[in-house]
């Protein structure tokens, strides 16, 4: 007995005659039982149909019946194929509807082996299984499905893509309205939706009422440009629209290299320099010195954060980057770990902060990078990104050191490439790995065409943040980047020292004409102690008495500020600023250690009792606590000339026995316990 027969011995009349009116809707489904196994065997060995039932299943149908498929044996546990559906983005109802029905109109069988335990299987017989691999391109002599996007997609993938141009083929096609459709889908990165609302108008005018699936992709594949389809590559967690045109990622990768270079000099130049670094090092001096309490709602507040905004050097881009600019700031000190979220306080974490204020220039990028790439989480992200990342890095490293490149060209060269590298990369096995770890923070599955966008985002708001290129404006659209000394130096390429100068006026302006990376490290230190005033390529900044205690605050020293100026000026400092740093330096608020009395853990009535009695020997003092006294100024000594007048007070009234003897006159701070 054939698979078939004995996957329909074990069906009930009802379940036949459900299969029946499936697969045969014109024949009478009201006879004896036997009468329809003979007739649905009859169809499921010969296979007659099954495309054209295939072909009207639904997107999830499909991959689950590939799913099935693509064992070893057509079986898979029911969870596991679950899992699967619920991972490319099909809601719980379509999962257990997409069983349901598959299973009541024979695509497969679902039944437990041993009843005693281990999970359902979905199982398909094996002649069935057959012809639904040959439907669905499934299995031996198969293509894959990460092929489905490239030319590997041909029997005879011959085709030229160095020596000819992707523009001739689309213009020998004979169908003017696929030769279109081709060339809008260059500008979406190779993949057209058909469904798409513009496209369905765009058919309607040119009286196109049916896409010809069929027709159009045998013109693609014999011209080698592309094909129609939904590219099946949702086991690498990609998905694609359900009928699209996709353009073969050869000649994608081909074109932009081709593209990349850009002769055209942009007409507005973004960059950052060390902004980020410097907005680092003013949110943490702020939190330092006074830790920031979060709304209820676990909000930074909104005022200290308008005052905060003024004051930072990345506001000067906020109509380019994404966010707000404090926000964008304190994410990144969070994840550094310099700045915690204790109780709903924001605080620092002092070994952390001063390690990484010991850190040089290059290290400090080092690590922020490293940051950088290690971000997958999260709505704009998914796990694509760290290997698009790295192709980015490479692409740069290899054609973007000598001048602008074209922004388009590198996402294109970047987005065709990892598709084409998908088995190479392993990505099927990456994301199996995610879903059966914890993935609630990850995307698993991406819309192709967020790949590039993504990339995008990240190039704009991670490394031009960073300093590591500048982005070219054409026609108010950000058309091209350029790799800046430092993006050089973290890719590991070698570069040139850059001369590196300041000019120091009278009135302490000084003047920064620096290019390279030692001149970036140089703002770096001129603005932890004087203000910008002016951030075009030559920087202006200015020193202030607050701007210079700002600067001690965080750790220079008058001194050290000296040495800064005077070692990259070639001319003496002005006698005016030598003076203004001395006198500023000497004016200083620095922290003066007085004596103090600290009373604790007093009882409510001997606290009030307490007051009571300071206030009227007219003694201030600071409540630091509950039931706690801190009285500045004062200190118990061992002699009684050295014992204050109000001691006196407190001993009559019975708070005080004796000194003891251990007290020390020259300890800065006493505490006495009642």
């Amino acid at each position: 007995m054939s698979a078939v027969g004995k996957f329909l011995r074990g069906l009930k009349k009802a379940e036949l005659q459900t299969i029946h009116q499936f697969w045969l809707p014109g024949e009478s489904a009201n006879t004896r039982v036997e009468d329809l196994r003979q007739r649905v065997e009859k169809v499921f060995v010969s296979g007659e149909g099954v495309s054209e039932k295939v072909e009207r299943l639904s997107q999830a149908q499909k991959r689950l019946i590939q799913d099935v498929l693509s064992r070893p044996e057509p079986r898979a546990q029911v969870t596991d194929v679950q899992a699967g559906l619920a991972q490319s983005g099909a809601s719980r109802i379509e999962v257990e509807s997409t069983v349901r029905q598959l299973t009541e109109r024979g695509f497969v069988t679902r039944h437990r082996p041993d009843r005693s335990r281990g999970g359902e299987f979905l199982e398909i017989p094996d002649e069935l299984a057959g012809h639904l691999a040959k439907a669905l391109n499934v299995g031996e002599g198969a293509v894959s499905a990460a092929d489905s996007v490239s030319l590997r997609k041909l029997d005879q993938a011959t085709v030229d893509v160095e020596g000819e141009t992707l523009e001739s083929r689309i213009a020998s096609l004979k169908d003017p309205v696929l030769a279109e459709l081709c060339r809008r889908a260059l500008a979406q990165r190779g993949v057209l939706d058909l469904d798409a609302d513009e496209i369905v108008d765009y058919l309607e005018t040119e009286g196109t009422d049916e896409i010809d699936e069929e027709g159009w992709a045998a013109a693609l594949e014999e011209s080698g440009i592309g094909t129609i389809g939904d590219g099946r590559l949702q086991d690498y967690g990609i998905t694609l629209p359900d009928t699209s045109l996709v353009i073969f990622q050869e000649w994608l990768q081909s074109r932009a290299l081709k593209s990349m270079p850009r002769e055209t000099y942009p007409d507005l130049i973004l960059e950052s320099g060390v902004d980020l670094l410097i907005d680092i090092e003013r949110l943490t001096l702020h939190i330092e010195q006074e830790p920031i309490r979060l709304t209820r709602a676990g909000s930074f507040p909104k005022r200290l954060a308008e005052q905060l905004r003024r004051t930072f050097a990345m506001e000067r881009l906020t109509d380019y980057l994404e966010g707000d600019t404090v926000t964008r700031v304190l994410r990144v000190v969070m994840r550094l770990g310099l700045v915690e979220n204790f109780a709903g306080e924001l605080r620092v974490n002092d070994s952390r902060l001063e390690s990484w204020r010991e850190l040089d220039f290059r290290r400090k990028t080092e690590i922020v990078l490293q940051r950088f790439l290690e971000e997958s989480a999260g709505a704009r992200w998914s796990f694509h990104q760290e290997g698009l990342r790295s192709i980015l890095l490479d692409t740069l490293r290899e054609h973007g050191t000598e001048g602008w490149v074209s922004l388009d060209a590198v996402i294109d060269h970047c987005v065709s490439t990892y598709l084409l590298e998908l088995e190479e990369r392993e990505v099927a096995q990456q994301l199996r790995q995610r879903r059966e770890e914890d993935f609630s923070r990850d995307r698993l599955q991406c819309p192709v065409h967020r790949l590039g966008t993504d990339l995008a985002f990240w190039i704009i708001n991670r490394m031009l943040n960073l300093g590591m290129c500048e982005v070219g404006v054409i026609d108010s659209s950000l058309s091209c980047i350029l790799l800046t000394d430092l993006g050089k130096y973290l890719l590991g390429e070698e570069t040139a020292a850059s001369e590196c100068r300041v000019l120091v006026n009278p009135d302490f302006e000084i003047m920064l004409i620096t290019e390279g990376i030692e001149g970036m490290d140089l703002e770096l230190q001129l603005a932890r102690f004087s203000e910008r005033i002016s951030a075009e390529r030559v920087r202006r900044y200015r020193a202030t008495p607050e701007s210079m205690r700002s600067g001690v605050r965080s750790g220079l020293q008058i001194d050290g500020i000296r040495e800064v100026l005077e070692g990259a000026s070639d001319h003496p400092l002005p006698e005016t600023v030598g003076v203004a740093i001395r006198d500023w330096g000497r004016d200083m608020d620095w922290i003066q250690v007085s004596p103090a009395i600290h009373l604790s853990e007093l009882k409510p009535d001997r606290y009030k009792q307490l007051t009571e009695i300071l206030d009227e020997e007219k003694i201030k003092y600071v409540e630091i606590g509950r039931r706690e006294l801190f009285i500045p100024g004062h200190r118990i000594g061992r002699s009684d000339s050295e014992v204050p007048a109000f001691i006196d007070r407190l001993r009559d009234e019975g708070w005080l026995v004796r000194l003891d003897d251990r007290i020390s006159t020259e300890q800065s701070s006493e505490s006495v316990k009642s």
